[in-house]
């Protein structure tokens, strides 16, 4: 897998709406946003779903979707600390 990242850009909500519904983010810490954009074989396979779980264990927000190219977007955002670690 090839992972591309945009530069990170300050969060300007600290809510946001997910698939199953509002999930609130730590303001504590200095926040992180981060889009990215997966490439190779990540369509057919549960990357999705894959990556929603993790970011509810470790405590971000954002989303992730299918492209029509074949590969998958998103954007993570949360706790400088737990983003990085995603």
């Amino acid at each position: 897998l090839l992972l591309a990242v945009a530069a990170p850009r300050t969060p300007l909500l600290s809510l946001l709406l997910l698939r199953s519904g509002f999930a609130a983010m730590s303001t504590a810490g200095p926040l992180k946003s981060v889009d990215y954009e997966v490439f190779g074989r990540v369509q057919g396979v549960c990357f999705r779903m894959y990556t929603e779980g993790e970011a509810k264990k470790i405590g971000v927000v954002g989303w992730v979707k299918n492209t029509n190219k074949g590969t998958v977007t998103g954007q993570v955002q949360g706790p400088e600390e737990k983003v990085n670690s995603m």
